[in-house]
């Protein structure tokens, strides 16, 4: 049985994404490998809950080579959002793993297989790829659960206005502001605020939102996240994988690109016209997403054509092509 070492954290720093892309390709293999997982946060359990997390707490370099001798390992798997050198440097000392990446902004690492899934052409290049590697690059390999495609619906959309909110210091502080605020910005409709699992002090933020007469939720699984899109007549939410998972599923969204390297892949899917994007500078300011969310529950076409163009653009099918893709390099 092939034998794989996952490199990969689950911090709020960093968002919860990678992690849970990576959990989700495995399930997606016809014959789940032997998996070891080495990485930071707590939450990484949540992801891998039947396979083997080795905590990093020293350099990646030793970490990785010890437990390629311990595990046998035929290939590594590596989601990080930059390139790590210590990390590549250790694997040029064990060339007979098969190095699978998966990646957002292009790399100049030697991979055998590229899984890129943004649609940002510019972020698409990767020239030292090994003998005989390939590069699949675009919306078609997007990585995001089947269940989101799976579970859009044209019927009218009368559930809670959602807003989900993603990591990092901007997106706590605004999910604080939508705790307090946000109920009353979705009225008649209620209101739910959504989270990752690592998000700081959650407590606060649930009671924030019971007392504006709110809901907020934690660390839900991708099955409840793609119910509660599929229902919203408006989702609000930061950048990531949480937008392409809202475009399969065609749900009209209004995004806030908090970290500036979102801030290319929002333009453009505002520039093709899939979502509503309140921008990098002012997407935390209320009177501007008071002003988008009332002027697009009161626009039907407007609704409509947000809801049609996302899987358009987005078809939620990328994750099984990816799946093949792994599955195909690891049986050579």
């Amino acid at each position: 049985m092939t034998s794989l070492i996952i490199r990969v954290d689950a911090l709020h720093e960093t968002g919860l994404a990678h992690a849970a892309r990576c959990s989700r390709l495995l399930d997606l293999l016809p014959q789940r490998p032997t998996v070891h997982v080495l990485g930071q946060g707590d939450a990484l359990k949540d992801f891998f809950p039947h396979d083997k997390i080795v905590p990093l707490k020293g350099p990646v370099d030793v970490f990785l080579k010890a437990l390629v001798i311990e595990t046998g390992a035929n290939a590594v798997l590596v989601d990080q959002p930059a390139k790590d050198p210590l990390l590549w440097e250790a694997l040029d000392a064990l060339p007979q793993l098969k190095r699978i990446m998966i990646d957002d902004f292009g790399s100049d690492a030697p991979a055998d297989l590229v899984i890129n899934g943004t649609v940002i052409e510019r972020y698409h290049s990767y020239p030292n790829l090994r003998a005989d590697g390939q590069a699949l690059c675009g919306g078609a390999y997007s990585l995001i659960a089947p269940v989101f495609a799976k579970s859009r619906h044209d019927e009218p959309r009368n559930g809670p206005v959602i807003a989900i909110c993603g990591g990092g210091e901007r997106a706590t502080d605004w999910a604080m502001m939508l705790a307090e605020h946000g109920p009353a910005l979705s009225r008649p409709h209620p209101f739910i605020l959504i989270v990752g699992s690592s998000f700081p002090d959650f407590d606060a933020l649930k009671q924030m939102a019971v007392y504006n007469g709110g809901i907020a939720k934690q660390g839900l699984p991708a099955h409840q996240v793609a119910s509660h899109l599929a229902r919203t007549p408006v989702a609000i939410m930061t950048g990531g994988m949480v937008v392409y998972e809202a475009l399969a599923a065609g749900t009209p969204s209004l995004v806030f690109p908090q970290l500036e390297n979102l801030i290319p892949e929002i333009d453009w899917f505002e520039d093709h016209g899939a979502l509503i994007n309140l921008g990098h500078e002012n997407g935390d300011n209320l009177e501007q997403l008071s002003s988008h969310l009332n002027g697009l529950l009161k626009n039907e076409d407007a609704l409509q054509a947000l809801s049609q163009k996302g899987p358009e653009l987005i078809d939620g099918l990328g994750m099984s092509r990816a799946a093949e893709a792994i599955n195909a390099l690891l049986g050579q």
